[in-house]
């Protein structure tokens, strides 16, 4: 790896180039919107690293294979630097809010660590800060497909659902784009695995495997406290994030903690201070009985399906819809059956959920997300809550799922108030 191409400029691809200077590496970069060709540079490099937004159908990605060069992303550069050890989490959801609560937790205990990864700090940008910490990766399977010597001595596999299939080939390309992130573990290293899912239990890994979720497995939820390994480690009631599939997080994040040799003191004292990441099934509040959820970064189906399942039976107003990724929208009729009084589509794919859900409930198709929450107000009771849980991505109507958040945020407070009762 003597000259590179960086292909895309988004925040990996300027810290893949920061990190490349800094070493002394001839570099070269471009990107699809600003009208720049890659041909002129193929004849030029030896190694490609491309934005984890490039498909593997990209020609830039097929050419650079055909010419025999090496086509990386900008995690597996990242780590070529690192000195450090990782914590690699990943999974069809939940994985910002398992890195940031591990995260949280070893820097309570250990000092030296870092975050970052898919979301946030681009991991080039930790190497350039301190290429001996501890960093607690998110790791999508966009950066997993390109992974080549990307050992983490730990991590977890959270789910795996139907996504992402408008970027990868298949299905089973996207599973092992996320097996590739712990394909060069060894012995001494672990990982943590979502007991209840094949795909997730049959992880390729020299790995010692560690299971949650079944009441069989090393961790698992039980009246209303976790344990792991026998121990009690958190009583759920004192979490202040909500939802089962919060809690299962919780869980997975304790058990890292616990495995890397942090007391189980400090794991509760973190857990429970913890009040979630925005835009992840979060209460903005409860206006004449009313309560309202902004659940923006549920981008999959399997997100909505997990936010479904915390709520009571028909009480739900939910709001859905945005960029369809290949979700199967049909899996989910019986739970719209079972807790949606109304549905409010929009988006490119709300045509397609319609079809899906037609005859489970109310389903009305608007134009907008402003006039989706106007009809959700006008038809909510005491007792209801509304949901805004996409299960779709926002580019169609956003910029990505933070503005969309945003937006409804604005919007629930212009019409419903600032002031709620929670």
């Amino acid at each position: 790896m003597d000259r590179v191409l960086v292909w895309g400029l988004g925040i990996s691809g300027k810290s893949a180039i920061k990190l490349l200077k800094a070493k002394g590496y001839e570099v070269y970069a471009g990107d699809d919107k600003d009208g720049t060709n890659f041909r002129e540079y193929l004849d030029l490099v030896d190694t490609v690293v491309l934005s984890p937004g490039i498909p593997p159908r990209h020609p830039l990605w097929i050419e650079a294979q055909k010419r025999g060069l090496e086509v990386i992303g900008e995690v597996e550069l990242a780590y070529r630097f690192f000195k450090g050890r990782v914590v690699a989490i990943t999974g069809t959801d939940g994985k910002s809010t398992v890195t940031r609560m591990t995260y949280l937790i070893l820097r309570e205990h250990f000092g030296n660590v870092l975050e970052g990864g898919n979301t946030g700090t681009a991991f080039s940008e930790i190497v350039l800060r301190d290429p001996f910490s501890l960093a607690v990766l998110e790791v999508s399977s966009f950066q997993g497909k390109t992974l080549k010597t990307f050992r983490p001595c730990c991590g977890a596999f959270l789910n795996f659902a139907r996504d992402h299939l408008d970027w990868h080939i298949s299905l089973e390309d996207y599973l092992h784009s996320k097996y590739n992130i712990f394909k060069h573990q060894q012995e001494e290293d672990f990982v943590v695995l979502y007991s209840r899912q094949e795909e997730v239990v049959n992880t390729p890994t020299r790995a010692k495997k560690y299971f949650f979720s079944s009441k069989d497995a090393h961790g698992f939820l039980r009246e209303g406290r976790a344990y792991f390994m026998g121990e009690e480690l958190f009583e759920v009631s004192k979490l202040k994030i909500y939802g089962q599939h919060n809690y299962r997080n919780a869980l997975a994040s304790a058990m890292i903690a616990k495995l890397m040799g942090v007391p189980s003191e400090t794991i509760r004292k973190v857990l429970y201070e913890f009040s979630g990441l925005p835009f992840r099934l979060e209460l903005l509040g409860e206006w004449e009985g009313v309560k309202v959820f902004n659940d923006s970064k549920a981008t999959t189906v399997n997100a909505l399906e997990s936010a479904l399942k915390s709520m009571p039976d028909k009480s739900v107003i939910l709001i859905a819809g945005g960029k369809d990724k290949g979700g199967d929208f049909e899996s989910l009729y019986d739970l719209i059956l079972q807790k949606v009084r109304l549905a409010l589509l929009i988006g490119e794919a709300k045509d397609k959920i319609f079809q899906a859900w037609r005859g489970a409930t109310i389903l009305e198709k608007v134009e907008s997300l402003e006039e989706a929450l106007k009809v959700a107000k006008a038809y909510s009771q005491r007792g209801d809550i509304i949901l805004f849980s996409p299960a779709c991505a926002s580019f169609d109507m956003f910029k990505d799922y933070i503005e969309r958040g945003q937006r409804f945020n604005e919007l629930v407070y212009s019409l419903f108030g600032r002031t709620s009762q929670v």
